[in-house]
């Protein structure tokens, strides 16, 4: 995953952003100790959503406790411990994602990308194939999304056709975190509709350098036509999906944690969405400006000192 789907941390209550915390950290612990240390470099935002609307679906037991970062050992944590598998479960998810997204790099990034990516796939094949044989029905998601988005791919396909394989794997494997029948068909269309908003939030925010190298991005046609426009559109695009995605979530029958996810569903998204489309292009311009800025006044400089 790539780590949009976050809260808002202003809209949160501290005890809530306590909460959250303690469920990322507590997620980072068990996939150390479930899939091993290099499993961490695949904790994401996405992922600890998983685990708590896992957690909330299935009104798992969770302790808090406190303890110190593995990572940085000075500093001091909360953690928290679910008494079922949701994070173990989301663990897996992470780190099998992870592993394709590494193999998709190898196959079409440049020289310095495939190589991190050949070093941390190489990193990662024990915790791939403990995650692989705990929950091989998420291996087989994964392998059927990324044999679909090729097919996408190479027949040069619309926005629509190439989200589907993202979000059909997303919805199949919320499906997963219910046994109920309604809420399954709930979670079906909740899943389906989260995984098309990543997979368009992710092209549009990698548009431009897609543009510029050639690669693959179902915007690319919109962004000849009016480029000056085409965040707008993919704006809207996005802000359909929440629609959908919005009201499949307000079905769902949630205990802990619903605070929380309601900030993310209903802040977390559209914060994400105009950072993303709109502040980051500004603050990079406005960052090139001061740069250059600097570099004038610096060329202003020596010509004053040699005229003297």
């Amino acid at each position: 995953m790539f780590g949009y789907i976050r809260p808002e941390k202003d809209e949160l209550k501290l005890r809530e952003y306590e909460l959250y915390k303690s469920v990322y950290c507590g997620l980072c612990k068990t996939m150390g100790k479930e899939y091993g240390i290099a499993a961490r470099l695949t904790l994401s935002y996405d992922c600890t959503v998983l685990a708590m609307l896992s957690l909330s679906l299935k009104d798992e037991g969770c302790r808090v406790y406190n303890g110190r970062c593995v990572v940085n050992p000075l500093k001091k944590c909360k953690f928290c411990s679910g008494s079922g598998d949701s994070f173990q479960l989301a663990g897996a998810v992470s780190v099998i994602m992870t592993r394709y997204k590494l193999i998709d790099n190898i196959e079409d990034g440049g020289f310095f990308k495939r190589l991190a990516a050949r070093i941390l796939k190489g990193l990662l094949n024990r915790s791939y194939r403990k995650a692989k044989k705990t929950y091989p029905q998420i291996d087989r998601l994964c392998i059927g999304m990324m044999e679909q988005q090729k097919a996408a791919e190479q027949s040069d396909s619309g926005v629509d056709k190439s989200a589907d394989p993202t979000a059909q794997m997303l919805s199949a494997l919320c499906r997963s975190l219910s046994e109920d029948a309604v809420q399954q068909q709930v979670l079906s269309s909740f899943g389906y509709h989260l995984g098309r908003w990543i997979y368009i939030m992710d092209a549009a925010d990698d548009l431009e350098k897609d543009f510029k190298k050639g690669n693959f991005n179902p915007f690319r046609q919109k962004y000849e036509e009016a480029p000056e426009r085409v965040m707008l559109y993919c704006n809207d695009v996005l802000n359909m999906t929440v629609a959908q995605l919005t009201m499949a979530y307000e079905l769902l029958e949630l205990s802990s944690y619903k605070e929380i996810l309601d900030n993310i569903v209903c802040h977390g998204l559209s914060f994400q969405q105009k950072y993303h489309l709109f502040v980051k292009k500004e603050l990079k311009q406005h960052r090139k400006k001061k740069q250059k800025k600097r570099k004038t006044d610096y060329y202003e400089y020596l010509s004053h000192g040699d005229s003297r």
